[in-house]
């Protein structure tokens, strides 16, 4: 079964938004207008907090950046009800009702539109990308999900974030996973980094899911977070391929921060 192409003809449509606004480029970000809000919410009895772990993020949420913690990313605004999301949640419902699909073909459907379609520009060089955290951060906001996926650039947790729903979306649970990682070519000389990916629950096992790294994508979370990390002997799920090298899990951070709406009115972001 391949993507459904309306997801392309949206996301070919939407990139203009991230270049000089000219043409008929700037009537697309119009109609595609986004709500700016304070990076945190005003009203923190209305929200729940949770701090990191296996989280379960909930639309309306603010999750917080990477800006505290050293890295680049302002806060997020979860507003999967706006475009192009908004049609992904769409075709993703609809690819989980199919009978004709087992429960790894739907997981390998969806990862492949996230990480390859709505979210092509994986690099956090990339201009798009960075051009859209600047804004931001200059302006000291949140940035509202959707638009990195109208510039269809997004790194680990852009697409942990929007395959958490969309594999939600398709009635696939799984919990969003934010963790310290460390991996190289061999155990001499490994890289530490933190890395975003979800993770789901098949036939009594758990299983990485992620559409970024494909080195991590179907392995067996139990392996990758043991003492011997995970290599090309590793076990992986049917849709992941074995990598060479090395890669291990040292652990699962105590944040973002994700503050959940309590109410289903806290979900929808409201223009100002």
């Amino acid at each position: 079964m391949k993507a459904p192409s309306i997801i392309s003809y949206l996301l070919v449509k939407t990139l203009n938004s991230c270049k000089p606004f000219r043409g008929l480029g700037l009537v697309f970000v119009l109609l595609f207008a986004v709500v700016v809000a304070e990076a945190l919410p005003k009203n923190l009895q209305n929200y729940e907090l949770v701090e990191g772990g296996y989280a379960d993020i909930k639309p309306g949420a603010y999750v917080e950046g990477s800006i505290g913690h050293g890295g680049i990313q302002p806060d997020y605004i979860i507003d999967i009800n706006k475009e192009p999301l908004k049609t992904l949640m769409r075709v993703s419902g609809e690819i989980g009702k199919s009978a004709e699909l087992g429960y790894w073909d739907k997981i390998k459907i969806i990862s492949d539109l996230v990480g390859k379609d709505v979210l092509q520009y994986n690099d956090y060089k990339n201009p798009y990308y960075r051009r859209l955290l600047k804004e931001f951060r200059d302006a000291k906001k949140a940035v509202p999900l959707s638009r990195y996926a109208i510039c269809g650039a997004g790194v680990c947790r852009e697409n942990a974030m929007i395959l958490h729903f969309a594999l939600k979306a398709a009635g696939v649970e799984n919990k969003h996973v934010y963790a310290e990682i460390e991996h190289g070519d061999d155990r001499s000389r490994m890289k530490v980094e933190d890395h975003a990916f979800v993770v789901v629950k098949h036939e009594g096992k758990h299983w990485i899911i992620d559409s970024y790294n494909p080195s991590f994508h179907g392995a067996s979370l139990s392996d990758f977070m043991g003492p011997a990390g995970g290599d090309r002997y590793s076990v992986y799920a049917r849709i992941g391929e074995a990598y060479e090298g090395y890669r291990r899990i040292r652990r699962i951070h105590n944040y973002p921060r994700i503050y959940n709406p309590k109410s289903k009115a806290c979900s929808i972001v409201h223009p100002i």
